[in-house]
Parts: structure tokens; C-alpha cells; sequence
């Protein structure tokens, strides 16, 4: 009697292993798309949590695919600006609460003395802001062009000592100054102000007010809501 034993063992082994490749690739697809998913979230988050967020900050976010050879995905804030400031700078406080970094007009002003060490800028009564609820860049050049701060943060100062830098100030019908110490004769806090000539008078309206310290409490629940996704998807 012959007994012949055949197999596709060889054919078993290799749709296995095709198998464990293809589940490796759909692997890598799914986190990355789950990381999709968690980003567009937190961009409704931010909708919810921040009045009136730019399309800068909107953004903001950035999604690092997973591959077969490194099957992990990330979303994570964008940490270059051009002149601005990262969002990884502005945005993570309201993540982790605490203070802040320092803004580029507040670099400037310290640079130039007008500001002291470990003090911020907070906007006041005559800050000019946009749609956004920020204080106007326009108003912001034109402090440090007046005060003569020097360059940063991308903002461009000129001499006031000039013609056309005076010519422009007239224009511009508005007088800014800084009050860096607690020790002046008007008694105001430190800090910008402008001041507006009428023609019966004049008016001082605060911009900034210099501070301390800028705490922040967590508003934006970024890992909160991206674990829900990732845990849902």
C-alpha cells in the first residue's frame, strides 16, 4: 500500500505572513487617521473654549502619520511662526496653566529698558483690539516706533527723533509714553499710555499695564478630549 502525504504548509506560512503585513499597514492607516479625527476635535475645542480663536490658532495643530516601520501618531502644536509667536508657546499655558513666555513687544520693551525684568503687558482701557479680541499690530508698531524700542518680535522701530518719524506721530494725532517705575509724579502704574490732544484739552488712556506675573488656569482640554477620541476610535 502507498501512502502519499502532501501539505501547503509553505502557502499557510506565507498568507500569514501577508496577513501580519497587511494588518500592520491597516494599522498604521488607522492611527493616522485617528489622529485626523483628534485634531479636528480640538479644533472644535478651541472653537469652545477660546472667544473668537484666529485662523492662525485654528491652525495650529499638527498630525505626524504612523507607518508600518513606526506605527505611531502624534497631534501636537506647531512650534515654528515665521515673525509671530509659536502656538506651541501661546497655547500651552491654556493647556497646563501657568504663566506664559514672554511676547515679542515685551522682549522689545525690555531691551530697551522701558519694561522691567519679569514683568508682562496686559492690555488696558486704550488698546485698539481687532476682530479677534488681540491688541492691533498697527498700534503695537506704533508704540515701539514712538518710544524707540528696539527690534523684536518682528516689529520694526524707527528714530523718533526724525522728521518723517515726527510727521508721522502728528498724524497719527496720538502720544505714547512709558511709566517703568512706581516712583512718578502722575502716580500712575507702570506701564504705556497715550495721550490725545483736543482743542480744549488733552486725555491719558492706559495701554498696557505692566505686571508681575500672568497666571493661567486650564481652559483648553486638549488631552481630554484627545483621549476621548482615540479611546472611542
Amino acid at each position: 500500500m502507498q501512502i502519499s502525504i502532501s501539505n501547503n504548509f509553505a502557502d499557510v506560512a506565507k498568507k500569514i505572513k501577508d496577513i501580519g503585513r497587511q494588518a500592520e499597514y491597516a494599522a498604521a492607516v488607522a492611527l493616522t487617521k485617528t489622529a485626523g479625527e483628534v485634531r479636528d476635535e480640538l479644533k472644535s475645542e478651541m472653537r469652545r473654549a477660546f472667544d473668537r480663536p484666529t485662523p492662525f490658532t485654528l491652525n495650529s495643530l499638527r498630525v505626524k502619520s504612523a507607518s508600518v516601520a513606526k506605527p505611531v501618531a502624534y497631534v501636537w502644536l506647531k512650534d515654528e511662526a515665521g515673525k509671530g509667536t509659536p502656538a506651541d508657546r501661546y497655547l500651552r499655558p491654556q493647556i497646563t496653566g501657568g504663566s506664559r513666555a514672554l511676547k515679542g513687544m515685551e522682549k522689545a520693551l525690555q531691551s530697551s529698558g522701558l519694561m522691567q525684568r519679569g514683568q508682562f503687558a496686559v492690555p488696558a482701557a486704550g488698546a485698539l483690539l481687532d476682530a479677534y479680541g488681540n491688541v492691533k499690530r498697527s498700534q503695537i508698531v506704533q508704540i515701539l516706533s514712538q518710544l524707540r524700542a528696539q527690534r523684536g518680535g518682528g516689529y520694526e522701530s524707527r528714530k523718533s527723533e526724525s522728521k518723517a518719524s515726527k510727521r508721522s506721530v502728528k498724524k497719527q494725532g496720538v502720544t505714547y509714553f512709558a511709566i517703568s517705575s512706581q516712583n512718578n509724579r502722575a502716580k500712575l502704574a507702570p506701564g504705556i499710555y497715550l495721550k490725545k490732544i483736543f482743542g480744549h484739552g488733552s486725555a491719558i488712556k492706559p495701554v498696557f499695564i505692566f505686571v508681575p506675573s500672568v497666571q493661567y488656569k486650564p481652559r483648553f482640554k486638549f488631552f481630554e478630549v484627545a483621549s476621548e477620541v482615540a479611546q472611542r476610535r
